[in-house]
């Protein structure tokens, strides 16, 4: 993650220098949204979720509110949510709010029976829609296999700039001498894709599929006007794990620049991981419909993807941190031990995210059973609280200094002065989070085995029995709740 170009986009930002701005796209009645909003927080952001949670309308909908300069280019819904023989859409109502230098206005595209209705006096904007449709290999797309075959001359070119060319070659991992699209003889109206490395051209025919769709995006991105709308469906597809970095980067450079308003779907947790926590946004399905989580931890957004074996509850918390010492304290004793075999512990992100969690736990919008600890320092209604009243590093450190050390300088194999030393000197550093890293870095081990072995040695000196039986007694209610 770039710190210090999210740094100042966020002072950007909230100092209002993005004079467009979609900020709320409320959908109700059109592909499993039933009024859910959703807050646009930060000038990127990543939509996740699993297939068929409803990215793919959310994008769409949100390039509708706008006119644009050329009529030709706006947006319809109706060409996004297209009545058919098995489909038919009706009752819907699609909410925007907006903000246009100092005014922040609402406006609503709505279908009730029939016709879709327009608001009157849109808002106008130059919107861009890039969707998967633009990885489609350039042979297989209309036109152009009569262009590889009969083309005989170019008629026209035009090059990425310098500059750009620069940042694709960055993206991409490659120096690329010259970037270009050719029009031939043949069709005037498409062009053809050429990079030039150290070898010679190859023309978008023969390029890679992450090159082709990538050159393809570039050519877009060069000429987009300021304060555009830029909306990407699975921004991250075909590149592999170093380009989506690398591009997201690049999309955050952009927005800064030009002021752009950028919005993609993502599978990927390379992508997420590039973005603050505001920037992140989960949807999640469940029982009652759909539930829309802010900032959540690119790890916890992943696991809600991937095929998993299920188990009888879930467990939120804040960090790794956190998950370690609740994993640790259940194995300090035989009986709450085998709760582990039941569980899975998941960091998503700070407190308001576990408080988000715990909340739709607790009302049943969630499609399985949980629990949501937050760290001591960080209550929050319908959650459970770690010991203490202060970060898990903070309660473990202090703890164990109280009680000299416990048994850690055999946990650890070196003498009590070094030891003992090292870790009451990270007990100085004012970040807590830095401490195991700090002490790691003086033994010769890694933060995670730090933090582990002091959790474990908590757990079996420090832990009191009341507050073993108060965590493990409420894991095991989530797991059997009374009838």
């Amino acid at each position: 993650m770039d710190h210090a170009e999210i740094a100042t986009i966020r002072t950007q930002f909230q100092a209002g220098e993005w004079p467009q701005f979609l900020q709320m796209v409320s959908i109700d009645g059109l592909r499993g949204w039933s009024g859910q909003s959703v807050e646009f927080n930060f000038p990127v952001v990543a939509i996740v979720g699993e297939n068929g949670s409803g990215k793919s309308t959310l994008l769409k909908a949100a390039t509708c509110v706008y006119d644009q300069e050329k009529k030709d280019k706006k947006f319809f819904p109706s060409s996004f949510f297209v009545d058919t023989h098995w489909d038919k859409i009706s009752g819907v109502n699609i909410a925007y709010r907006v903000k246009r230098g100092s005014a922040i206005d609402s406006f609503r595209v709505s279908k009730p029976t029939k016709r879709w209705r327009d608001p009157e006096n849109p808002p106008k904007r130059n919107v861009y829609l890039l969707d998967v449709s633009r990885t489609l290999p350039l042979d297989a797309s209309a036109g152009y296999a009569k262009i590889a075959r009969s083309a005989a001359a170019e008629i026209e070119s035009d090059e990425l700039d310098d500059e750009f060319r620069g940042r694709l070659s960055h993206v991409l991992g490659r120096s690329y001498h010259k970037a270009r699209f050719a029009t031939s003889d043949v069709d005037a109206r498409r062009q053809v894709g050429l990079l030039q490395r150290e070898w010679g051209e190859v023309s978008q025919f023969h390029q890679g599929a992450g090159e082709d769709a990538t050159l393809d995006l570039f050519r877009v991105l060069q000429n987009i006007p300021k304060n555009s709308l830029l909306v990407i469906d699975e921004v991250e597809a075909s590149l592999h794990p170093r380009a989506q970095r690398r591009l997201t980067r690049f999309l955050l450079w952009l927005a800064r620049r030009r002021r752009v308003q950028i919005i993609v779907s993502t599978h990927s947790p390379y992508v997420l991981e590039e973005l603050p926590q505001e920037a992140r946004i989960l949807l999640l399905p469940g029982p009652q419909g759909l539930s829309v989580v802010y900032g959540v931890s690119p790890e916890f957004a992943m696991s809600r993807l991937d095929d998993e074996i299920h188990p009888d509850l879930h467990i939120f918390v804040e960090d790794r941190n956190a998950e370690t010492w609740l994993r640790e304290i259940l194995a300090s004793n035989s009986d709450t031990s085998e709760l582990l075999r039941q569980i899975e512990i998941s960091p998503v992100g700070p407190a308001n995210v576990v408080g988000i969690l715990g909340s739709l736990g607790v009302s049943g919008k969630l499609p399985y059973k949980s629990v949501a600890f937050t760290d001591g320092d960080h209550p929050k209604p319908d959650c459970r609280k770690l010991p203490g009243e202060e970060a898990p590093e903070r309660v473990v450190f202090t703890d164990l200094q109280k009680i000299g050390w416990g048994q850690l300088t055999s946990r650890f194999g070196i003498g009590a002065g070094t030891l003992f030393g090292v870790l009451e000197d990270a007990m100085l550093e004012p970040d807590h989070h830095k401490w195991p890293t700090l002490v790691g870095d003086q033994v010769a081990k890694s933060a995670s085995s730090v933090w582990e072995t002091l959790c474990t040695e908590w757990s079996k000196a420090c832990l009191s029995e009341n507050v073993r039986e108060e965590i493990s007694s409420a894991i095991s209610a989530a797991i059997n709740p009374p009838i």
